[in-house]
């Protein structure tokens, strides 16, 4: 008995089921890979969605940054135009300022003139009128005179015996009885020099205190004489001391105290 038709169809049946299994793997893989890749495109999609509106917005900032740059320049350039301005404003009226002093000065010069031809007469009185002239000529040369700065007593300090110490850029002025004696600034904390002497002079008085006069320059100075006043421990004990602005340059005067 042959058994060729029966093995025949036993492999047609088995390769049928393994076609149509791999049929339905395939498909089954398809259909996983086909979701897989909407699914990609559709974050790839929203990627590109997220980085056009970045590139959007970097554009706008790099756009204000310009228009901030731009803005910058203008301001500068309006600032410096200002100042040009200004400038010349400035060299107008020193122009017109210097006009007007030499106008005045030539309208003096001619009254001047007149009266001189008026006084021809007179020789005495014409002498009197060019002294004067002159000493006028003198004192307008010479410049503004220094303010002079009047120290006066006053607050809650009274019942004091006060030393003045002046304080300059360059030093110490210590003023007492008689001349007015200079310490330079690299002298201020020597032991025994005069600052010294003048601490222990005042720590032996019973109201004494020393009264620093504190100039626009003298700062420094002023600060480094007030640190060793404080630190220092005389054979009368520690001195007193205080201080009292001089807003100006001019002379100091002490007559309303009886010193120089």
């Amino acid at each position: 008995m042959s058994l060729f038709p029966f093995m025949s169809i036993l492999v047609c049946l088995i390769g049928s089921l393994t076609l149509m299994i791999a049929l339905m793997m395939a498909t089954q893989v398809n259909s996983e890979q086909s979701d897989e890749t909407i699914d990609r495109y559709r974050k790839f999609t929203q990627l590109q969605a997220d980085i056009a509106l970045q590139k959007s917005e970097v554009d706008s900032i790099e756009a204000l940054m310009q228009d901030a740059s731009h803005l910058h320049d203008q301001t500068q350039k309006a600032l410096e135009e200002v100042a040009a301005l200004e400038r010349e404003q400035k060299d107008h009226l020193q122009r017109v300022d210097a006009n007007g002093e030499y106008a005045r000065m030539l309208a003096e010069a001619n009254e001047l003139r007149k009266r001189i031809a008026e006084l021809e007469q007179d020789p005495e009185e014409l002498k009197q009128q060019i002294a004067e002239l002159e000493k006028e000529v003198a004192r307008r040369n010479a410049g503004p005179e220094e303010a002079i700065v009047q120290i006066r007593p006053g607050g809650s300090g009274v019942d004091i015996e006060p030393t003045f110490v002046e304080c300059t850029a360059t030093g110490l002025v210590l003023h007492g009885e008689g001349e007015a004696q200079q310490v330079r600034s690299g002298d201020i904390a020597k032991d025994g020099e005069a600052f010294f002497k003048l601490l222990e002079k005042v720590a032996a008085q019973p109201t004494g205190e020393i009264i620093f006069l504190l100039r626009p320059d003298g700062v420094n100075t002023y600060n480094a004489a007030r640190n060793y006043a404080r630190t220092t421990y005389t054979a009368n004990g520690y001195a007193k001391n205080g201080k009292l602005p001089v807003p100006t340059q001019g002379n100091i005067d002490l007559s309303v105290f009886g010193r120089n």
